[in-house]
């Protein structure tokens, strides 16, 4: 596939990124995408609402259930209002249940957004060679993927947490002043209170949760080091000085550690004061109240509310909240640190919009391709890959590259295609030499469809005319016909049936790919055993295909029929380098002839 540069998404958040920390980019990305989900989170609080109904009327049906039955007598009374309970904690049971799939459809975009935004961060990162965070591999991928997946997780956690204290918080203080505002009086103070306290420490949490994860890091990762190099440590007599380090390491980590105990006293504290003090206010209180008209019922009701769903509400929340947020905050850094947040894009405004781009004018005269002594090697002391090849490609002629395996054809092709900068010598493109060209303008000139094709999730015609976004239906579907992909396109089910990548076989892979290359409108299209997955007769197909398109071929083949069929064939080699037609090369080449299982011609004896 063509390096087509396309620009990624900017979301709000990577919009409004400041030049702050990555870490608060990263929450302000996550803070963003989860309240983009209006209407999931509308639905959410809809059954919260309902989840929270057993709160709303726990205390007050216990002081029905005391006033009006047992303390009059009434045992059946009494259990009927328990009864109601009981069907409205089933109430709230359901709510609870239709509560998750809403909770799925904010994280689970929120985790699209997340994985979509690391990888164009990643992509421009690479493209632009800043190898600060390390190189790509699967590595660095599996562990941006798991930290993707923590603060999916970590989020859903928060907003369950988060999102049950509020609603229970708020049922219960409506239920207490349901039954005398006195009784509410007496929870929301202590209550507001350690809220307070909880937002005040959260903080100071959070970073001595860090330095604490940080200081385990670092012993572990001393005491690793040490033991792997214990003989050499030795032999240089360096213990004390290993040990002193290590030690101070570990004394770092301890005192971390204890600090980070007291952050714990200190959310326990929090509950105790939030959840457990308005239980003692109340009984305190209890004579006088009775004295002014409350009911034994309503008392009871009252610590119902407190003790059954407020209590339990908070310490959820200050223990989860406490946690997850170290989990959060480091999962949110490394993702930031690895590409998550891309550099803004300023919106051009109605004075500095981008005129379009005019297209690349084409000499009529200059050949599709000119190299010119071209060198290339992999590395300053390795063996030259291809050697001053010197090769001119005309407009219209179809050229195949053939040779034995690491012999250099696919490197010379992404060398043609601008994808590895020459060591010496030259390429041009049309009389413009290849570094002139602008990155962005290169796929006007050339395609390169590579030997594993790309295919991606989409719908077919948008993979088909991503090269040329203004193809029309006919025009698609004519490319089709001729290089033979027609077929493959009525099996799944039209220009507007969805691609599954993972689905299709490498085969049809490569006619997917093919046809894309055939539509666009470069002038010369580069094949590197871009037809190996398909048989006899579709390979010739899609040959004609492109021999039938105004433009230069250049292909690896990988059947010796490609190299017949082409105008001229270039044969590399590690000794040696030939061109000429397949008959020619057959006739004076043994290498060529013994790729195509012929025996060169004897050369002529001269007598005399």
């Amino acid at each position: 596939m063509t390096s087509r540069t396309t620009p990624g998404p900017v979301t709000s958040a990577s919009a409004s990124a400041s030049a702050s920390s990555p870490a608060s980019a990263g929450f302000r990305f996550i803070t963003a995408e989860v309240l983009r989900r209006r209407r999931a989170l509308t639905a959410l609080l809809a059954w919260s609402l309902l989840e929270s109904a057993p709160a709303l009327v726990s205390g007050r049906f216990v002081a029905a259930a005391l006033d009006e039955g047992f303390l009059r007598g009434r045992a059946m009374t009494g259990l009927v209002w328990l009864l109601a309970l009981g069907a409205v904690t089933a109430l709230g049971a359901l709510g609870t249940r239709a509560m998750y799939p809403r909770l799925g459809d904010v994280v689970e975009p929120l985790r699209d957004a997340l994985v979509t935004a690391l990888v164009h961060g990643t992509l421009e990162r690479a493209c632009r060679g800043d190898a600060e965070h390390g190189p790509l591999g699967a590595a660095p991928v599996a562990r941006l993927t798991r930290q993707v997946e923590t603060v999916r997780d970590v989020v859903a956690g928060q907003l369950l947490v988060v999102r049950q204290f509020a609603v229970t918080a708020i049922a219960v203080c409506i239920g207490l002043a349901s039954l005398a505002l006195p009784l509410a009086a007496l929870v929301v103070g202590p209550l507001l209170l350690s809220l307070l306290g909880f937002a005040v420490l959260l903080r100071p949490m959070i970073s001595r949760q860090r330095a604490a994860f940080l200081a385990e890091e670092r012993v572990a990762a001393l005491a690793g080091t040490a033991i792997e190099g214990l003989r050499d440590i030795a032999a240089a007599g360096v213990e004390p000085l290993i040990a002193t380090r290590v030690g101070a390491a570990v004394d770092e980590q301890y005192r971390l550690s204890r600090a980070l105990a007291g952050f714990g006293a200190a959310r326990r504290a929090i509950v105790v004061f939030g959840g457990n003090v308005p239980l003692l206010l109340i009984l305190l209180a209890a004579r006088p109240l009775l004295r002014h008209g409350l009911t034994a019922g309503a008392l009871v009701g009252a610590l119902t509310y407190v003790a059954v769903n407020l209590e339990p509400a908070l310490r959820t929340l200050v223990q989860g909240v406490g946690a997850s947020a170290l989990r959060l905050s480091v999962a949110v850094r490394r993702l930031a640190e690895g590409g998550l947040v891309a550099a803004p894009e300023p919106a051009p405004g109605p004075s500095d919009a981008t005129p379009p781009v005019p297209s690349l004018r084409i000499p009529s005269a200059a050949a599709a391709v000119d190299i010119s002594s071209l060198c290339f090697r992999y590395g300053p002391h390795s063996d030259p890959v291809v050697e001053n090849l010197d090769l001119r490609i005309g407009r219209h002629e179809h050229l195949a590259i053939v040779g034995p395996s690491g012999a250099g054809k696919s490197t010379l092709v992404n060398l043609l295609a601008g994808l590895l900068p020459p060591g010496s010598g030259s390429v041009a493109l049309f009389g413009a030499p290849l570094a002139s060209i602008p990155e962005d303008r290169l796929p006007e000139l050339r395609v390169l469809i590579p030997q594993e094709a790309y295919v991606f999730a989409g719908t077919v015609r948008e993979n088909l005319a991503y090269l040329r976004p203004d193809a029309t239906d006919a025009e698609i579907t004519e490319a089709a016909g001729l290089v033979g992909s027609t077929a493959l396109l009525d099996t799944l089910g039209g220009l507007d049936a969805r691609v599954v990548p993972a689905l299709l076989s490498a085969g049809q892979r490569q006619l997917l790919a093919l046809t894309r290359a055939h539509l666009s409108r470069a002038p010369i299209v580069l094949l590197d055993e871009a037809t190996c997955h398909l048989d006899h007769a579709a390979e010739r197909r899609a040959e004609a295909a492109f021999r039938s398109r105004p433009g230069a071929v250049v292909l690896v083949a990988h059947r010796l029929g490609s190299a017949r069929r082409a105008d001229r064939v270039l044969l590399l080699d590690a000794e040696r380098t030939e061109l000429g037609t397949h008959a020619e090369l057959a006739a004076r080449c043994p290498q060529y002839a013994e790729l195509v299982g012929r025996r060169p011609a004897p050369a002529p004896i001269s007598v005399g």
